[in-house]
């Protein structure tokens, strides 16, 4: 029980030494099932506390639906990430061993939203405004997300042994395609499964009418907003708009992404080697 809670402080202090146990097939069994439990924990605790503004069933269904949101899009994506690999690289990672990297990179998000849930019990104490609270918990979730998607980068890039630049080039850029795929599937996980937060002055729902889809939902949003329902102009609108926001999320990822390529092509620093001493 101990090691549930300690896995993820002694992870992140040394991040590196826990990859590469995972690259030498170390424990890893272990670690994926405490990885998972711990996530478990943190994001009941997360969903328990956001569903506290609307009521107790709310809460309880957040503490459900959480959990659920995080582990079932990494289901839903993980094969594409090791059956492309395998075929691309010929990755000589386990499944096993890929599962628990982006475990790794979960938990991290989830531990920090951990954190970050007394910040949000105060304002559910303290505040009653429904969009305040979606704002705070899309910034919360988004912060923690990509945190957690640095850690998993990293640790696909530590134990992915390339045998050469091309291949490790390709490696990234599968990598940087996942992680697309894994924002949509989860945006559209979120839709499927709200409300997380639920409007209080409406009654609580467990999980809304099946809609379109986020995206067409995130159009007409604007459409309305922007009062843009004219019949000669709807297509050409709704063209638009949709286009507008597939840019700029690619282009928000794929800034991220640079911005995590980045920070690994900086140079180890080299020893230097100790000159004999005269005596």
């Amino acid at each position: 029980m101990k090691k549930i809670f300690s896995i993820l402080p002694d992870f992140l202090r040394d991040p590196d030494s826990f990859f590469n146990e995972i690259q030498k097939n170390k424990r890893v069994h272990e670690k994926a099932l405490l990885l998972a439990l711990s996530s478990l924990f943190s994001l009941i605790v997360y969903g328990f506390t956001v569903g506290l503004s609307h009521s107790l069933a709310q809460a309880l269904s957040a503490a459900l639906k959480m959990p659920l949101l995080f582990l079932s899009t990494m289901l839903f994506c993980l094969p594409a990430l090791y059956f492309f690999s395998l075929a691309l690289l010929g990755t000589p990672l386990k499944m096993i061993q890929v599962l628990t990297v982006v475990l790794g990179g979960i938990s991290v998000t989830s531990f920090l939203l951990l954190g970050l849930a007394p910040i949000t019990l105060f304002f559910v104490l303290t505040s009653n405004n429904y969009a305040f609270f979606q704002l705070m918990a899309v910034c919360f979730v988004g912060l923690s997300g990509w945190i957690g998607v640095y850690f998993l980068w990293r640790g696909m890039t530590r134990v992915e042994t390339a045998r050469n630049d091309r291949l490790k080039q390709l490696g990234n850029r599968i990598l940087f395609l996942w992680i697309l795929l894994y924002g949509f599937i989860g945006t559209q996980m979120t839709w499927r499964l709200s409300p997380f937060i639920g409007d209080p002055t409406e009654p609580f729902v467990f999980i809304q009418p099946s809609r379109d889809n986020f995206y067409v939902d995130v159009v007409r949003a604007l459409q309305h907003a922007l009062a843009l329902q004219s019949p000669n102009l709807d297509w050409l609108t709704s063209f638009g708009i949709v286009l507008f926001c597939i840019v700029a999320f690619v282009a928000f990822l794929f800034v991220g992404g640079m911005f995590l390529a980045y920070s690994f092509r900086k140079p180890l620093p080299v020893e230097k080697p100790l000159t004999p001493t005269a005596g």
